[in-house]
């Protein structure tokens, strides 16, 4: 903070000839000395009344808005600095009503960039925009239409390895006809920023999609911005995601080996990616997940071979009593299975109104009789559908990644030619 105020100061004493720089920076200077007693918080709030205040790099801080209005959240910046900034709803859910655009302007007053819709769930984000000199920036956030509602906005630093100016990933799509399924089947793979200048072996997440969706299914909610986004913003470490189509076989109940979608997974989808691609090879480096029927696909899966992954989420994920036999049916692997401490770490959540929510809510009780931890969360809104997964997918990324903070450098070394990217797998993901 001494550091911050020293700049301002700077700043009132080197442009004493412009009054309106004077004024505005003159009054940032006094405000970030009245709130300098927050300024190890996290998060700080502020009424609206303040109209926005001042805003740390590597800081997130909270607002509200009414149709119509504008907060400006000011900060200093420095020449050939990289940032990020994003404005989120807050809470993230699916029926919140405001609309966020975001506008960043230098010091001439002249717009560095703005966005309205290029986050998850109509949110705002301007990612790894480089500053062209020292001063004082502001950061504009104003309502859309008749959208009112609270948010965060979130301002962070990008160091990017070497030679790399990427801040997007790349979305790759590969099919293969899989024997044990009988048919034609694929996935995509989300790979990082600068994957391709990196020799490291990245974790990564196989997420199933539900019983009526395909491949693009985790896409189309926005997992590709979500990961981007939670990156940028120093929040979560780079990873990639496995995302398979399940085909016919996802949705039959066969369970015999080399013949259900279990084995698809394991002998097919993730040997092939960790041959394919710099992605790591033991259970450490991945976690498994899913939605409705992928998210019991991924319990089944996880709890049969639980060496093999860290975590195993199942977002609003189709429990039932009697469609898998008791050798493959996660509500009675959970009551046989002898715990170990390495085993993975466990989450299911869902929407006050899922209609699946009595199934879902047997494993609960199942899990504390055998003393099992486990994160389960049922949510004060939402049903079983998109805009209720799309609106979490943030809180699903930080679960699954919880045990991947170490950084690139801790990853394991990468010796695949061209890291398994051909050169029509360079285009990196819309921005």
């Amino acid at each position: 903070m001494a550091q911050r105020h020293r700049r301002l100061t700077d700043l009132l004493l080197t442009h004493p000839s412009s009054p309106l720089l004077f004024v505005l920076a003159l009054l940032v200077l006094v405000l970030a000395i009245l709130l300098s007693g927050t300024a190890n918080s996290l998060v700080r709030a502020r009424p609206h009344a303040d109209g926005g205040g001042t805003i740390d790099v590597n800081e997130t801080v909270q607002g509200e808005l009414q149709p119509g209005e504008t907060d400006v959240w000011t900060f200093w910046g420095q020449a050939d600095q990289r940032l990020s900034l994003a404005v989120e709803k807050s809470p993230p859910d699916a029926d919140s009503v405001l609309d966020p655009y975001l506008t960043l302007v230098d010091p001439d007053g002249e717009i560095v960039g703005e966005d309205d819709n290029s986050g998850v769930q109509r949110d705002a984000a301007l990612l790894g925009i480089r500053l062209t000199r020292d001063g004082l920036y502001a950061a504009r956030v104003s309502s859309v239409g008749e959208s009112r509602g609270s948010y965060t906005l979130s301002l962070a630093e990008n160091f990017l390895p070497g030679e790399c100016e990427a801040i997007q990933g790349t979305i790759i799509t590969r099919e293969w006809y899989s024997p044990i399924a009988n048919e034609s089947l694929a996935y995509r793979v989300y790979l990082p920023p600068c994957y391709a200048e990196t020799p490291r072996r990245y974790p990564y997440i196989v997420l199933m999609h539900g019983s009526t969706s395909s491949d693009t299914h985790w896409d189309n909610l926005g997992v590709d911005e979500a990961v981007t986004t939670g990156v940028a913003l120093n929040r979560l470490p780079p990873v990639a995601i496995v995302m398979p189509y399940g085909g016919e076989i996802a949705n039959l109940n066969i369970f015999y080996r080399d013949g259900s979608y279990e084995y698809v997974i394991l002998n097919e989808v993730m040997p092939a990616v960790e041959e394919d691609f710099c992605l790591q090879t033991s259970g450490s480096g991945r976690a498994i997940g899913g939605i409705s029927r992928g998210g019991f696909w991924a319990y089944e899966i996880g709890l049969r071979h639980p060496e093999q992954f860290t975590a195993i989420g199942g977002h609003s994920p189709v429990f039932d009593l009697y469609h898998a036999p008791e050798t493959h049916n996660p509500l009675n692997l959970i009551e046989n299975i002898e715990w170990a401490d390495d085993y993975p770490r466990l989450y299911i959540d869902r929407g006050r109104d899922d209609y699946w929510q009595v199934n879902i809510d047997l494993m609960a009780p199942r899990l504390a009789a055998n003393d099992i931890p486990a994160t389960i969360v049922i949510r004060e809104t939402g049903t079983h559908e998109d805009g209720y997964w799309a609106a979490h997918l943030h809180e699903y990324l930080a679960f699954y990644t919880a045990d991947w903070t170490g950084g690139l450098a801790t990853y394991p070394l990468c010796d695949i030619t061209g890291r398994g990217l051909a050169p029509e797998d360079s285009e990196p993901v819309a921005e």
